[in-house]
């Protein structure tokens, strides 16, 4: 029996989309188009190679991604010398702007706005093109992507965010896993989930290769569902 496909989102915060990372076999992604408001997905792009999700973030609107990645293009592309960064329109990989990076020391970014961005750039980072039509910021932000979008930072990669109820959703290290926690109740211990989020007044996860929502309640989760299975794609 296959292994399940591995799973990371991103999510627009101003707009009812999202694109699914499905990567597996292990050196093989998709992307997908989540409509948010519907549950609906469209079937995107094959890729070989891989895409961080972490180094990667989606515009506010919903309408442009920035994307970090390693593979095969070096061989179509070899200024980028094996990993690049890209811009593209929701929910494409053909890059609107690309800067070739060559490691995985630096790389990637996160949008500042619906029209501006920021990159983790250093000396290696080089532009091949861009005409994309949005802004560059130069100096970092203050915040991180997750620090944004409403996560606090505890230390060695856990970070806490404020969901409904009471409950605290914390991810537990930069390797996966998380927890939910409320003043006089159990910790509720979900080392499996791969994502996790807070979507619209609803907890969304992953884990088996599904994407499922539930209920935090008083005695723990419940009312949980697949969103959709991923595994027969």
């Amino acid at each position: 029996m296959a292994p399940p496909p591995r799973l990371q989102l991103l999510l627009a915060s101003a707009a009812p989309v999202g694109l699914v990372l499905r990567r597996g076999p292990s050196r093989v992604v998709r992307v997908i188009l989540w409509r948010r408001d519907r549950d609906e997905f469209e079937p995107g792009q094959w890729f070989r190679g891989r895409l961080f999700a972490d180094r990667s973030d989606i515009s506010p609107d919903g309408r442009h991604w920035i994307y970090f990645a390693m593979g095969g293009v070096r061989w179509a592309i070899a200024e980028t010398r094996g990993t690049w960064i890209a811009i593209a329109r929701v929910p494409l990989l053909s890059a609107t702007a690309l800067w070739g990076q060559g490691d995985t020391w630096a790389g990637g970014g996160f949008f500042t706005s619906n029209l501006s961005y920021w990159l983790e750039a250093d000396r290696n980072t080089e532009r091949l093109r861009d005409q994309s039509g949005l802004r560059r910021d130069p100096c970092p932000p203050k915040q991180s992507r997750m620090e944004r979008d409403g996560w606090t930072p505890q230390g060695g990669g856990v970070f806490d965010k404020p969901i409904e109820g009471g409950w605290t959703l914390r991810r537990t290290g930069w390797r996966g896993g998380y927890e939910l926690r409320r003043a006089g109740s159990s910790t509720i211990v979900r080392p499996s989930w791969e994502w996790a989020e807070w979507d619209r007044r609803r907890l969304v996860w992953t884990e088996s290769g599904c994407l499922r929502t539930g209920v935090a309640g008083r005695d723990g989760l419940s009312e949980i569902r697949d969103i959709h299975d991923f595994n027969a794609d």
